[in-house]
């Protein structure tokens, strides 16, 4: 028997085992929310779903799977029943109903079963018979209303859908921290799987990836067996300093679906994607784009009511090469940070490293302009090298508890060095090169795109197909 025949039949004899996570192939590849209403009335006088828009968009995107929103008016759920099952059936699409949580009655409360979960997972059972593209259903926020969803509760629910299809699934949101060992023992028996929203925890933000493998190689490694669903956010997270970027979402998507493909994750959703032209977060507003100049610039943060530690870092490397012959070498560049003198200072610290060691730093206090160029000269240090690492650096010289700042450079001049992209236009260069020590300090590369739902889904599209 040939070497790859025996790995092939390993492969198979592994999924096989209890225990060990796998995801049906392909996997579940889609998005959430962003329901899109006709743009007039009917002769009820009521906007209905734009069921047919919708189901385009999704059918662009290459999704197989939406997991549709019970918010607002009844007519979310007749539309649902009536319209939009058939035909995501007819496009091959797999839905998921979403309910809202009680904790989110501020903002949403689901109809018409409100909060009776019992009644949502009757009716949802009852409808998934005469429409079996309707899969599953989930419950928003879940792991914040404990109390309510308590495990007998839970069997509650279960005891309602089960009878009439066993094969519906249940698949809440859990935020990564919810994951306690008292939830995976008392909660995790009782769901069909789990919706994981990434928001790099214990942090709270939707620029660092690094921590994404990490943290679904620790829940394949608790749940065993569990279907466990990545939800990248798309739309921006409540409480972040900034919004997800074309390149963040799409990095976390590729990552994602490299976890699929190694069976520990089931799927992926996106958190609203927008993917029809009429969705307001179509296009970003110019004020969104902080460069000084083009679209990109780099970013520094510390979040407000964070917390951070003295020797707390986070910065932005590039190896880059001495041009031969030159006989000066120096790097200008533009900075801001919002900040200025009537702020306290001896806190973040503005900071260029070469090599390793530091040849310039500045207080965000230090200066009340937004934009400012400075230019080091690098000439002695570099004699006789051939190479250098330079590296764009937020220090925190004393910890904070609630002191926001977010620090740019942009419009990089390298003089004597070589170095591509110094206007920082495609983050993908400038990603490789980003470290952080300590945690609540990051940074990543900021590239504003005003046509942000095209660009976005032509990429995720594009990465749902490959996946």
């Amino acid at each position: 028997m040939s070497r790859s025949v025996l790995v092939m039949v390993a492969a198979v004899l592994l999924s096989m085992l209890p225990g060990v996570a796998r995801a049906e192939a392909p996997g579940a590849v889609g998005t959430a929310g962003n329901l899109i209403r006709e743009a007039e009335p009917r002769a009820d006088g009521i906007r209905h779903v734009d069921t047919k828009v919708m189901i385009a968009g999704l059918k662009a995107l290459n999704a197989n799977t939406y997991v549709y929103p019970m918010a607002g008016d009844n007519v979310h759920w007749e539309d649902l029943r009536r319209e939009f099952l058939p035909a995501a059936a007819a496009a091959g699409i797999d839905v998921w109903v979403l309910v809202y949580a009680p904790s989110q009655a501020v903002c949403c409360v689901s109809r018409p079963y409100k909060h009776d979960y019992v009644a949502w997972a009757r009716e949802i059972a009852t409808l998934s018979k005469t429409h079996p593209n309707l899969i599953g259903w989930t419950v928003d926020d879940y792991g914040h209303d404990l109390r309510t969803f308590t495990p007998e509760y839970v069997k509650q629910m279960r005891a309602a859908a089960r009878p009439i299809n066993p094969s519906l699934k249940f698949v809440p949101t859990v935020y990564y921290s919810q994951f306690t060992d008292a939830f995976i023992a008392e909660q995790v028996p009782l769901l069909d799987g789990v919706i994981f929203p990434f928001r790099d925890e214990p942090h709270r933000d939707t620029s660092w990836t690094w921590s994404l493998s990490y943290q679904v190689r620790q829940l394949a490694k608790r749940l065993p067996g569990t279907d466990v669903y990545l939800m990248p956010y798309a739309h921006p997270l409540s409480h972040a300093a900034q919004k997800p970027t074309v390149a963040y979402v799409e990095a976390v998507t590729r990552k994602a679906l490299e976890h699929v493909r190694a069976g520990e994750l089931s799927g992926i959703v996106q958190y609203k994607l927008p993917f029809v032209s009429r969705d307001a977060g179509w296009t970003r507003p110019a004020s969104d784009n902080l460069a000084r100049a083009g679209n990109g610039r780099l970013s520094f943060v510390v979040q407000q009511e964070t917390t951070t530690k003295a020797g707390m870092w986070c910065g932005a490397s590039r190896q880059v090469q001495l041009t031969p012959g030159a006989g000066k070498y120096s790097v200008s560049f533009w900075h801001g940070d919002g900040r200025g003198r009537g702020n306290p200072a001896g806190f973040h610290v503005k900071q260029l490293l070469l090599n390793g060691t530091v040849v310039w730093q500045q207080d965000v206090a230090a200066n009340d302009h937004a934009w400012q160029k400075t230019t080091v000269d690098l000439t002695a240090r570099l004699a006789g090298a051939k190479s250098a690492k330079l590296e764009w650096r937020l220090y925190e010289r004393k910890g904070v508890g609630n002191y926001f700042v977010d620090v740019s450079v942009d419009d990089i001049v390298a003089t004597g060095l070589q170095l591509s992209d110094p206007g920082v236009e495609n983050a993908v260069t400038w990603t490789a090169g980003l470290a952080r020590q300590g945690g609540p300090v990051y940074c990543s590369a900021q590239v504003y795109h005003q046509n942000y739902g095209a660009d976005l889904g032509a990429r995720i599209a594009r990465s749902y197909a490959a996946g």
